[in-house]
C-alpha cells in the first residue's frame, strides 16, 4: 500500500498552523492563557527571517553537493562582523557597508569552494562534511580576529581588574565607535501591534529577507545559470555528460548560499542592541567561540528547517524556519527564556529523520554512509619482534614517553601542570571517539555533552551530597553511558551526515537545557572539592591531580584496547566496513552498536567527572556545543584508527593552547590542522608517527636480511628471495629429479653462499 504525500504547497501552511497551535498550547499549559497573535506572528517574522535564509543556503548546498554544510551560519556571522567593522569603525554608510559585507561573504564562499571543496570532490561525503566543520571553526576564528584587522583590539581581563568578574577591554583605532550600533535605513519608523512593538530595524530584517528570497526565486526560474543549477541538483553526473560545467555551478551555489546567510546576519546586526563591542565581548566570555555565542544556535535552527524539508523543498524549509520562530516567540512570552526550544528541535530532527528514513533512495544511502577515514595501526611484525635492535628501540621509546609524562609536572609551572591534566582528560574523550567513530563508524558531534552529564552527576555526588569520590566516578560514568545508549537508539536508523546533525542538536540541548539551574538546579553543587585518595590529597597541589588524570587515561586506553581485541571489537570493524555482510553472518547489529555507544559514553562520562573536580565547580560555559566540535576535530587531527594515534591530536591541541594565548588563534590552528590532515594525511598525525616507525623497522629488516612482506611490499624483487634451502646444501640430487631452470638469475641465486636484497 503506497503512502499518500501531500502537495508541497499544502505542507508549508500546515507547518505554520501547527506552530501557532503548539505555541497556544504551551501558553495554556504554562500560564493558563493564550499567546497574543501579534507576538506569535510579528516577532516570528523578524526571528524567522535569518533562520530561513540560512536554511535555504543549507538546502542549496546539499542539493548541489550532497553535503551538510556546517559552515553555513559561520559565513553569516563573518559577514555580520565585516559589516559591523565597516559601519562602526570606518564609519561607512549602512547602504554601502551592508552590500559590501554580503558580497564579501559570497566571494569567501566561492573561494572556499575552489580551494577546499573541490579538493574533496571524489571523497566520501562524510569527509567533506568534516571539512565544512573545520571551515566553520576557521570562520569563527577569523570573525574574532577581524576587528584587529581594522585596528581595534578587544580583550577580556579574567581577573576583572580586582575580582569583579571578567571585564572587556577595548583599545585601538575606532574604540570610541565600538559601542555604537549601526542603524538601519528605516531608523525613524516605529509602531505597535499590541503588545508587540516594532521599529525600523525589524522592518529592515523582513524586507531584506523577502528581497533576497524573491531574487533567488527569479534567479532559478529566469536565468540559464539558475536552470542549470536546478538540473545539476537532480543528477550531477548526467549534467556533466550534457556538457554543463558542474564545478562552476558548485562555486555559484556556494556563493549564493553564503551570501544569503550574510543577508540575514547583517540584517540582524542592525538591531539596536547589536554592537561590535557586545558581539565580540559575548563570544570571548562564553568559551572563546563566536560559533557558540551566535553561529551554533542559528545553525541548529536552520538545520532543523532543512531536515524537515528533506533537504530539497525550499518553500517548506522557509515555512519551517518561520514555524520555529513562532514556537520560540511563544515559549519566550510564557517563560522568559527559550532554552526548551533546543530540546524541542532535537526531537523534531530525530522524528523527521526517522519518518523520512524509509523514503531514502540508494543515492541517499551512499551519501550517508559511515565514517571510514581510518587506518588500523598494525603492531610490530612477528618476524621483527625478537630482534634485539627492535626490542631495545621500542623499550627506549616507551621509557622516554613514560619519563616525559611522569616528569612533566616537575618541570612545568602549576598552571601548565593544570593544563596537562585537562588535556589528559581530553585524551580520554578522544579515546571514546575512537570507539564510537573510528571503530563503530558513527560520527558524534555531541561527545562533550556526555562529559557534561558525567560532570553534572559526579559533581552532585561529591559536592552536593558529600558522598565518596569513587561513587561519583561510577555513577557519573554510568549516567553518561545510559544517556549515550539512549542517543544510540535513533542512531540504529539514522546514519552518517544526519547522525552528525542529530548529535549536534543533542549537544546544544544538553548545553542549554540540562546545564540549566531552572530544570536541574537540584543537582547543581555550589563547589566541587577535589578528592582525597588513600594518603594522597589531590587538592594539595596540581601534580597529584595530574597523575590521577593520567591514571584515568591509562584506564581508558586499557578498556578500549581490551574491547578492540574482543569479539565485540572485531564485530564493530566488520559492521563499519560492510553492515549488510555482517548481518548476513548473524551478527546482532543492534546490540553491538548500542554497546559501542555505551562504552563511548562511559569513558566520556569518566572524563567529565574528573573535569568537574579539576575545575572545582560546574562552569556552565565549559560544556557548550563548541567543545564537542573541538573534541571531534581533535580526534580527526590525531587519527581515529587507534587509541594511541588520537592522543597525538590531544597533544596538538594542548601545544596550541599553551603556545597561542588568544581564542581566535586557537580556533584557526585547530581548523587549519584539520584541513591539512584531510588534504594530505587523511589517517591523521598519529598515523604519520607510525609510518615513521615502519620506516625504521623496514631498515632494520633489510639490514638483517629478514623477509617482512607487510613492511617491504613491492620494494623487493620476489625472484631474488630464497624460498627454501640452498641447492648447494642438499648434496647430490638424483638426475631424474633435476629440471632445467627457467628463471635465470633466481636459479643461480639458490646456489650462492649468501643472498641479499637489491
Amino acid at each position: 500500500m503506497s503512502s499518500v504525500r501531500l502537495p508541497s504547497w499544502v505542507l508549508g501552511p500546515l507547518v505554520l498552523l501547527g506552530a501557532v497551535v503548539a505555541g497556544q498550547a504551551i501558553g495554556l499549559l504554562d500560564e493558563g492563557e493564550t499567546i497574543p497573535i501579534p507576538i506569535q506572528l510579528g516577532q516570528s517574522l523578524v526571528g524567522g527571517a535569518a533562520i530561513a535564509l540560512v536554511a535555504v543556503g543549507v538546502v542549496l548546498v546539499y542539493r548541489a553537493t550532497r553535503v551538510v554544510n556546517f559552515a553555513q551560519a559561520g559565513f553569516g556571522t563573518a559577514g555580520a562582523m565585516l559589516f559591523l567593522c565597516l559601519a562602526s569603525l570606518w564609519q561607512w554608510p549602512v547602504l554601502l557597508a551592508a552590500p559590501a559585507a554580503v558580497i564579501g561573504a559570497g566571494l569567501a564562499g566561492v573561494l572556499i569552494e575552489i580551494l577546499v571543496i573541490r579538493r574533496f570532490a571524489r571523497a566520501p561525503r562524510l569527509v567533506l562534511t568534516v571539512a565544512t566543520i573545520a571551515i566553520a571553526q576557521a570562520l569563527a576564528g577569523l570573525t574574532l580576529f577581524m576587528p584587529r584587522l581594522f585596528g581595534l583590539i578587544i580583550e577580556v581581563d579574567r581577573n576583572g581588574g580586582g575580582g569583579g568578574g571578567p571585564q572587556i577591554i577595548v583599545r585601538g583605532t575606532g574604540a570610541q565607535y565600538a559601542r555604537t550600533a549601526p542603524g538601519s535605513p528605516f531608523d525613524g519608523f516605529n509602531g505597535e501591534w499590541f503588545p508587540w512593538q516594532w521599529d525600523g530595524d525589524d522592518i529592515f530584517v523582513v524586507v531584506a529577507a523577502l528581497a533576497a528570497m524573491a531574487a533567488l526565486a527569479w534567479f532559478f526560474r529566469a536565468t540559464p545559470q539558475g536552470v542549470a543549477v536546478r538540473g545539476a541538483a537532480e543528477n550531477t553526473d548526467r549534467a556533466a555528460l550534457l556538457g554543463i560545467n558542474t564545478g562552476n555551478l558548485s562555486s555559484l551555489v556556494w556563493g549564493l548560499a553564503t551570501a544569503l546567510a550574510a543577508v540575514g546576519a547583517v540584517a540582524m546586526a542592525m538591531q539596536r542592541d547589536s554592537t561590535l563591542f557586545g558581539t565580540v565581548g559575548r563570544a570571548l566570555t562564553q568559551g572563546g567561540s563566536l560559533a557558540d555565542a551566535v553561529g551554533v544556535t542559528l545553525l541548529l535552527r536552520a538545520l532543523t528547517a532543512a531536515v524537515v524539508a528533506r533537504m530539497e523543498n525550499l518553500p517548506l524549509a522557509v515555512a519551517t524556519a518561520f514555524g520555529i520562530s513562532i514556537l520560540e516567540a511563544s515559549v519566550f512570552w510564557t517563560s522568559g527564556q527559550n532554552v526548551t526550544v533546543d530540546a524541542a528541535l532535537l526531537v523534531i530532527i530525530v522524528v523527521s529523520l526517522l519518518v523520512q528514513r524509509s523514503r531514502g533512495a540508494r543515492i541517499e544511502a551512499a551519501a550517508t554512509s559511515s565514517w571510514e577515514a581510518t587506518e588500523e595501526i598494525r603492531g610490530v611484525p612477528a618476524e621483527l619482534a625478537p630482534v634485539p635492535q627492535v626490542r631495545n628501540g621500542i623499550r627506549r621509546a616507551v621509557w622516554t614517553i613514560g619519563l616525559i609524562v611522569v616528569a612533566y609536572p616537575w618541570a612545568m609551572s602549576p598552571a601548565q601542570t593544570s593544563h596537562g591534566a585537562v588535556f589528559a582528560l581530553y585524551g580520554i574523550i578522544g579515546v571514546s571517539l575512537v570507539v564510537l567513530t573510528g571503530w563503530g563508524g558513527q560520527i558524534s558531534l555531541g561527545q562533550f555533552a556526555f562529559a557534561a552529564i558525567g560532570a553534572l552527576v559526579g559533581g552532585a555526588v561529591t559536592g552536593r551530597y558529600d558522598l565518596p569520590f569513587a561513587l561519583a566516578l561510577l555513577l557519573g560514568s554510568l549516567a553518561a553511558a545510559a544517556v549515550a545508549v539512549g542517543v544510540g537508539i535513533p542512531a540504529l536508523r539514522i546514519r552518517g551526515l544526519f547522525l552528525a546533525v542529530s548529535t549536534l542538536g543533542f549537544a546544544v540541548a544538553v548545553g542549554t537545557v540540562v546545564m540549566n539551574h531552572t530544570y536541574f538546579g537540584w543537582l547543581f553543587p555550589d563547589t566541587v572539592p577535589r578528592p582525597k585518595l588513600l594518603w594522597f590529597d589531590t587538592d594539595a597541589d596540581e601534580r597529584t591531580f595530574y597523575y590521577l588524570c593520567v591514571a584515568a587515561l591509562a584506564f581508558a586506553i586499557f578498556v578500549a584496547t581490551s574491547l578492540r581485541r574482543s569479539r565485540t571489537g572485531r564485530v564493530l570493524i566488520a559492521m563499519r566496513d560492510n553492515e549488510q555482510f555482517a548481518r548476513s553472518h548473524g551478527i546482532d547489529v543492534v546490540r553491538t552498536r548500542l554497546a559501542a555507544f555505551g562504552v563511548s559514553g562511559f569513558l566520556a562520562g569518566l572524563a567529565g567527572v574528573l573535569y568537574v573536580h579539576h575545575q572545582e565547580s560546574l562552569i556552565l560555559n565549559s560544556y557548550g556545543p563548541d567543545q564537542s566540535i573541538s573534541m571531534f576535530l581533535m580526534a580527526v587531527i590525531g587519527g581515529l584508527g587507534n587509541v594511541y594515534t588520537v592522543l597525538v591530536g590531544a597533544l596538538y591541541l594542548g601545544i596550541t593552547t599553551v603556545v597561542i594565548d588568544n581564542a581566535y588563534g586557537r580556533l584557526l590552528a585547530s581548523a587549519l590542522g584539520v584541513l591539512t590532515i584531510l588534504l594530505f594525511y587523511p589517517q591523521g598525525l598519529g598515523a604519520v608517527v607510525y609510518r615513521m616507525r615502519d620506516s625504521w623497522l623496514r631498515r632494520v629488516a633489510l639490514r638483517n636480511r629478514i623477509v617482512v612482506p607487510s613492511l617491504l611490499g613491492n620494494r623487493v624483487d620476489a625472484t631474488k628471495v630464497a624460498l627454501g634451502e640452498r641447492l648447494a646444501d642438499l648434496g647430490d640430487v638424483p638426475e631424474e629429479y633435476v629440471l632445467p631452470s627457467e628463471i635465470g638469475t633466481a636459479g643461480r641465486s639458490q646456489l650462492a653462499r649468501v643472498w641479499k636484497y637489491d
